[in-house]
C-alpha cells in the first residue's frame, strides 16, 4: 500500500470517529452543519491543496484573520445564548450547555484553527485539510445559516450581527486557496 493511501486510509479513520462523536452528541442540527462541513472540506482538500499545499503567507494571514474574527462571532453566539436558542428553535430533544459550547467550539475547534495555521507553514497536509473545514464549514456554511436561523424564528438569533464579515472572510479564504492551489500546480507541472 502506498504512503499516499496509508495516510488516506488513517485520515478517513479519523473522520469517521469525529462524525459518530458529532452525531451521537450534539445537537442535529450542529450536527449536521460540522458532518456536511467536513464532507465538503475532504472534497475540496483532496481536489486542491492535499498534492499542492499552501505555501502562500497570504492564505495564511487571511484564515487568521477569519479565524480572529470567528471568536468575535462565537462571542455573540455565547452572549446571545446560542445553544439554547438552537435547541429550542429546533425543538431537539439533545440539550446543549453553554459549557459544552464553549468547549468544543470557542475552545477545542479554536486550538485546532491555530494549530492547523502553525501546520500550514510547514506545508503539513492535514492541516490544509483544517483550512478548507474552517472556510467551508465555520464560515460559509456556518454565516448562511445564521440568516436563515432569524427568519425560521421570526427574530433575532445569536450569531446574526457578525455572520456578514464572517461571511466575507471565508470567502476571501476560499478565492485564496482556490489561487494558491492553481499557482502550485502551474509551478509544478512546469517543473515537469
Amino acid at each position: 500500500m502506498s504512503s499516499r493511501a496509508t495516510a488516506a486510509s488513517a485520515k478517513e479513520g479519523i473522520h469517521c470517529d469525529d462524525t459518530s462523536w458529532v452525531l451521537t452528541t450534539l445537537p442535529i442540527q450542529a450536527a449536521f452543519i460540522l458532518t456536511l462541513s467536513g464532507v465538503l472540506a475532504w472534497l475540496a482538500w483532496i481536489r486542491t491543496t492535499y498534492a499542492y499545499p499552501v505555501r502562500s503567507r497570504r492564505v495564511i494571514a487571511a484564515y487568521l484573520c477569519a479565524v480572529g474574527f470567528q471568536l468575535i462571532h462565537m462571542s455573540e453566539e455565547y452572549v446571545g445564548g446560542f445553544p439554547h436558542e438552537i435547541v429550542e428553535l429546533f425543538s431537539s430533544p439533545r440539550d446543549w450547555s453553554e459549557r459544552s459550547f464553549l468547549l468544543t467550539f470557542v475552545f477545542g475547534f479554536g486550538a485546532l484553527w491555530v494549530l492547523a495555521a502553525a501546520g500550514s507553514l510547514y506545508q503539513i497536509r492535514v492541516a490544509n485539510f483544517m483550512l478548507w473545514f474552517y472556510a467551508l464549514g465555520a464560515g460559509v456554511i456556518n454565516a448562511v445559516s445564521h440568516f436563515v436561523f432569524p427568519v425560521l424564528k421570526g427574530g433575532y438569533f445569536p450569531g446574526l450581527y457578525t455572520a456578514a464579515g464572517h461571511l466575507v472572510l471565508s470567502v476571501l479564504l476560499i478565492v485564496f486557496l482556490i489561487q494558491e492551489w492553481r499557482r502550485e500546480r502551474a509551478l509544478t507541472e512546469q517543473a515537469s
